[in-house]
C-alpha cells in the first residue's frame, strides 16, 4: 500500500507559501487520516487543504509558526509512536495512529485538538458536506440575509480603513469598545447630554455582511480568527468577539441576572456593600427594556430542547426554555456567526445605535495604543487606524471596555497600573463542557435556537445546564475523535443532539500581554471545579438516557459512551482529573476586579482605577468574580451604574 500522502500530492503549486511544502504534506496527511471517506461524508482531500490555507493566511505571523511547530511535532509523535513520520505512514496506518490520540495523554489530546480544530472546520464548511448528511445548510435555507437599511446614526460613524488623514477629536467621554459594557455606559452618557466618542478596534458589519458560514464569520467576528486559548492543566478555548458588539454579536442571547448568593458574597466577601438585588434591579430593568428580554419560544428550541425537556421531566428536574434578547427570532440557529435578521439584540443592534441617536459619534476600525495621563488624570487616548493613519482624543474621562482579555493587555502595553498586583489576575471563565448523544428519533440541530433550553435544577451547586445545538461544521469541531468512528458519528448527524453546562468557577488564571496584540492566558483548572465537571457530565448522560438515547458520549477517557444506567457507574463512581476533560470557555471575567481597595482589587466600587484619576473600566474585566450564569445582563448593569457615577463626576 502506497504511503496515505501520495494520492494527493498535486496541491496547487501556485499557493502563496504560507507553509512549506513539508507542512502542506503533513496538514493533507493528517486531514486524510482525520476524515476517512465514509458511506455518505467525502473524506478530506485537496479541497480541504485549500479551506484551510484560507482561513490560514488570515493568520498573524506568530501564529502560523506555531501551528507549523505544532505540524512538526505531530510527524516527530507518530515517529516515536509507529516507527515512521505521519506523511510516510500508510493510510491504514495513520488512521490508527489518530484513531488512539483523542485517548492519550493530555498533552497529545491538546496538540490534535490544535491542529485539527481547523482542519475539521474547513472540511465540513462545504455545500457537499451539508448535502451528503441530509440537512439544511448555508446553501439551502430559507435566504439568511436581509437587506440592510441606512439608518440615519449610520451617519455618525466613522470606518478607519477609508480615513486618508490622522484625526484629531475632542470629547467630553472617550470610550474604549462597544461591547456589552463599553455600548450600555455609552448609551448611559449619551442619554445624560454628555458628548461621547465610542473607539472599536474591530468592523461595524451590518446584517448582509452575516451569511452563517462558521469559517468566514469566525475570521471576521472572533478575536484571533477563534484562536483564542487558556493554557495550563487543560488547554481551553477562550471564545471572545472583535468588532462592533463585541462578544454580544456572537453570542446566543442568553440573559440572566446574577443570584442575590452571588451578590451576598460580594458584600460579605469583598466588602462591596452597594451591591444587591434590590440595588441593581433598577439597572437590570433598563437593560431588560434595551434588550427586549423575552422567553424562548419552545417551539424554536427544536429538537435537543424536545428530549432535554422529556429527560429532565422524568428524572424531576427544574427545566425550562431560556430567557433571550431576540423577541422576533425565527430559528435560523446562526447566533454565533453574528444574527443576520438583527433579531438578536446584540449592542450593535441596540445600545450602540441608541447611543449614536442621542449624539454620540463612533470609529471603528481604530486601535487605541496610548492613554494620554496628565497630573494623575486620563485626558484622552490616542491610536492608529486601520487605515494607517493615527487618531488623537482629548478627553474629559476615558472608558475602557476591552474586555477581560484585552483590557488588561492595552493597561499593561501601557505600563498603567503596574503597580497594582492584581492587574491581569483573577480571570474566572465559566468552563464549559457538553454530552453528544444519538436517537432514533429526527433531531436536527441545524435547525432552531442554538441555546434555548435550560435545566436549573442545580444552579446554586454552581452547574447550570443550558442547550448547545450546533450546526454540522461547528459539530464537526466538537467532537473529539478522529478516523473511521468520527466520521460514522458525523454521518448520524440529524439523530445527535448536543446539550452543555457551565460551572461557577472558583479556579483562576492570569492574562498578560504578549509579542502581538493578543493575550496570553494562563488557567489552572482546579480538583474542585473538576469533579463538578464530572458531575456535570454525569447528570447530563442521565438526562440523555431517561430521554431514550440510544448513545451517550461524554467523551471521558474509560467512560467515552454510555448505554445504560450501569454505564453512568463509570462516570460517578470513576477517577478523573482535570486533564481527562474537554472544557471550552465564553465568559472571561474579574481581570480588573471592582474592589475597596488597592491592595485587594484594580477599581474601586465606582469603577475608576485606583491609580489613575478620570479611568474606568466597565467591561467583564470588573466583574469580581465568577457568575455562575451568562454575564451580559449583569455587565451592561453595572455599565449603566457606572455610567451615572461618571456624569455625576463631570463637570
Amino acid at each position: 500500500m502506497g504511503r496515505i500522502f501520495e494520492r494527493t500530492s498535486n496541491a496547487k503549486a501556485n499557493r502563496s507559501e504560507l507553509l512549506s511544502a513539508r507542512e502542506k504534506r503533513i496538514v493533507l496527511a493528517l486531514a486524510i487520516a482525520a476524515i476517512p471517506p465514509g458511506s455518505v461524508v467525502p473524506g478530506a482531500d485537496e479541497g480541504t487543504l485549500e479551506r484551510f490555507l484560507d482561513w490560514f493566511e488570515e493568520l498573524a505571523k506568530v501564529e502560523r509558526r506555531a501551528y507549523a511547530a505544532m505540524l512538526h511535532a505531530v510527524e516527530w509523535l507518530a515517529f516515536t509512536d509507529t516507527g515512521n513520520s505521519l506523511t510516510n505512514l500508510s493510510r491504514e496506518a495513520a488512521i490508527r495512529f489518530v484513531e488512539q490520540l483523542p485517548h492519550a495523554s493530555a498533552a497529545k489530546r491538546g496538540l490534535i485538538r490544535a491542529l485539527l480544530t481547523p482542519i475539521k472546520m474547513a472540511h465540513f464548511d462545504d455545500a457537499a458536506m451539508f448535502e451528503a448528511v441530509g440537512c439544511p445548510g448555508f446553501h439551502q435555507q430559507k435566504p439568511l440575509l436581509r437587506v440592510a437599511e441606512s439608518p440615519r446614526w449610520l451617519s455618525q460613524v466613522t470606518d478607519g480603513r477609508e480615513v486618508s488623514s490622522d484625526l484629531l477629536l475632542e470629547a467630553e467621554v472617550v470610550v474604549i469598545g462597544s461591547g456589552a459594557g463599553g455600548a450600555a455606559c455609552a448609551y448611559e452618557l449619551a442619554s445624560r447630554g454628555r458628548a461621547v466618542l465610542l473607539l472599536e478596534e474591530g468592523p461595524l458589519v451590518r446584517r448582509d455582511g452575516f451569511n452563517g458560514r462558521s469559517r468566514e464569520m469566525v475570521r471576521k467576528l472572533y478575536r484571533d480568527r477563534g484562536m483564542t486559548m487558556a493554557f495550563g492543566n487543560v488547554a481551553t478555548p477562550v471564545w471572545a468577539g472583535r468588532g462592533v458588539g463585541g462578544s454580544t454579536a456572537i453570542n446566543s442571547g442568553t440573559c440572566y441576572r446574577a443570584s442575590d448568593r452571588v451578590f451576598r458574597r460580594w458584600r460579605d466577601e469583598m466588602g462591596l456593600v452597594d451591591f444587591s438585588s434590590t440595588s441593581m434591579a433598577p439597572y437590570y430593568e433598563k437593560v431588560e427594556r434595551m434588550l427586549q428580554v423575552t422567553r424562548a419560544k419552545i417551539e424554536l428550541t427544536g429538537g435537543v430542547g424536545r428530549v432535554i425537556a422529556r429527560g429532565a421531566e422524568k428524572l424531576g428536574l427544574s427545566h425550562h426554555p431560556l430567557d433571550r434578547n431576540a423577541p422576533d427570532c425565527d430559528g435560523q440557529g446562526v447566533c454565533a456567526f453574528g444574527c443576520p435578521t438583527g433579531a438578536k439584540r446584540s449592542t450593535d443592534v441596540s445600545y450602540v445605535p441608541e447611543a449614536l441617536l442621542r449624539g454620540a459619534q463612533m470609529v471603528c476600525e481604530a486601535r487605541v495604543d496610548n492613554i494620554d495621563v496628565v497630573a494623575g488624570k486620563a485626558r484622552g487616548v490616542r491610536g492608529r487606524l486601520a487605515s494607517g493613519r493615527s487618531f488623537s482624543v482629548g478627553a474629559q474621562a476615558v472608558v475602557v471596555a476591552a474586555g477581560a482579555l484585552m483590557t488588561p493587555v492595552l493597561f499593561q502595553r501601557m505600563g498603567l497600573l503596574k503597580e497594582y498586583a492584581w492587574l491581569g489576575k483573577n480571570l474566572s471563565i465559566h468552563p464549559a463542557a457538553k454530552v453528544m448523544a444519538v436517537f432514533d428519533e429526527t433531531i436536527d440541530m441545524a435547525t432552531g435556537i442554538p441555546q434555548g433550553y435550560t435545566i436549573d435544577a442545580y444552579e446554586d451547586e454552581g452547574l447550570m445546564f443550558e442547550g448547545a445545538s450546533t450546526p454540522l461544521d461547528v459539530t464537526a469541531m466538537a467532537i473529539p475523535w478522529s478516523g473511521r468512528q468520527y466520521v460514522r458519528l458525523m454521518e448520524q448527524y440529524r439523530h445527535l443532539a448536543n446539550f452543555g453546562f457551565m460551572i461557577e468557577d472558583t479556579s483562576r488564571g492570569r492574562v498578560r500581554a504578549s509579542v502581538n496584540y493578543s493575550p496570553l492566558i494562563t488557567y489552572r483548572l482546579n480538583d474542585h471545579d473538576a469533579q463538578r465537571i464530572v458531575r456535570g457530565l454525569g447528570i447530563l448522560s442521565e438526562v440523555f438516557l431517561a430521554a431514550g438515547a440510544r448513545r451517550v458520549l461524554p467523551f471521558l477517557p474509560g467512560a467515552e459512551e454510555i448505554r445504560s444506567k450501569r454505564d453512568l457507574k463509570r462516570i460517578f463512581e470513576g477517577s478523573f482529573s482535570a486533564r481527562d476533560l474537554e472544557i471550552t470557555a465564553f465568559h472571561p471575567l474579574g481581570t480588573c476586579r471592582i474592589g475597596t481597595r488597592p491592595e485587594n482589587s484594580v477599581l474601586s466600587p465606582e469603577h475608576e482605577t485606583h491609580g489613575v484619576d478620570s479611568l474606568y473600566v466597565v467591561d467583564g474585566s470588573a466583574v469580581p468574580s465568577s457568575l455562575g450564569v451568562n454575564p451580559q445582563m449583569t455587565i451592561m448593569a453595572m455599565a449603566h451604574r457606572a455610567g451615572e457615577m461618571i456624569d455625576s463626576r463631570l463637570a
